[in-house]
């Protein structure tokens, strides 16, 4: 397919469109080039929220379109790693870790290198990690579970980095492009995707994937381990970005709010994400 041909379907001007014209639906794990980008997502250190009408949040959707996977792409396989950071890759213009938030878009092609050529496999532990750490990740993660009986999604967990969809890593702090570090705000994590344009893929282009990337913040705003309760929150909230909420809730007492709520799912997270599966996708990662 030609550049010109691409560009034609875009339809957010901020998204970079990139299909492979290939004539079959899927292996969406096995190639990694250049798709389309979605803008990454934080969690926390927002302004005061006032509090929304209960029910199905429209931030979820992405400019008023449904961002979710499909049942092609299932089950989805999660490779949460154990405190490995990412903060040694060094962009040379800007002297700083290729994680700074500035950067964060390009987070799926950094992580897609490092499978490639193998540095996925000797990565450090990140400063402030705690094997407590690893163990609250799940649990948040898990908060999603109970939605595979509903023939939502499926998910799994993989120790094989080499084949998984979503990918969790870990910072010691965020940095933004000049290296200085954000304290600043509550912030815990970030998730970085990209997606595709289903209807080109339903047109028989085929995807080139791109790994769904979350970074989530060992420590807190005074520099000490993160608790169990708040890693929980966080990794609960960053995988309900990357199953396919967009943005945040307006009210705080959603996980999927700048606050994370209760630290645990509420009502409206759970109406929210069975809203976007029981929709047909307008993308998907």
């Amino acid at each position: 397919m030609q550049p010109s041909a691409i560009l034609k379907f875009l339809v957010v001007a901020t998204i970079v469109a990139g299909f492979a014209a290939e004539p079959a639906l899927a292996q969406f794990r096995s190639s990694y080039t250049t798709p389309q980008r979605q803008p990454a997502r934080a969690g926390g250190g927002g302004k005061a929220a006032v509090a929304a009408p209960t029910g199905v949040y429209p931030q979820a959707l992405f400019n008023g379109k449904v961002v979710r996977w499909v049942q092609d792409q299932m089950p989805l396989k999660v490779y949460v790693s154990r405190g490995h950071c990412l903060d040694g890759f060094i962009d040379d213009q800007l002297g700083a870790p290729r994680t700074n938030v500035d950067g964060k878009a390009r987070w799926p092609h950094l992580v897609a290198e490092i499978i490639d050529n193998g540095q996925i496999n000797s990565l450090p532990v990140s400063e402030g990690f705690q094997q407590e750490h690893y163990d609250a990740a799940l649990q948040g993660i898990n908060f999603w579970k109970p939605f595979e009986k509903e023939g939502l999604y499926q998910f799994v967990l993989t120790n094989d980095p080499s084949e998984a969809d979503i990918y969790v890593f870990w910072t010691h702090h965020f940095v933004n492009k000049m290296g200085l570090g954000l304290f600043a705000n509550d912030i815990r994590g970030y998730t970085s995707k990209e997606i595709f344009d289903y209807r080109l893929v339903l047109q028989g282009k085929q995807p080139l994937f791109q790994p769904v990337v979350v970074l989530l913040r060992t420590t807190n705003q005074q520099g000490n381990p993160m608790t169990h309760d708040n890693m929980r929150a966080s990794a609960g909230h960053e995988f309900g970005h990357a199953l396919g909420i967009d943005q945040h809730s307006t009210n705080p007492y959603d996980l999927m709010s700048v606050y994370y709520g209760r630290g645990i799912l509420s009502n409206n997270d759970a109406m929210t994400i069975r809203y976007i599966y029981k929709h047909p996708p307008d993308y998907i990662p």
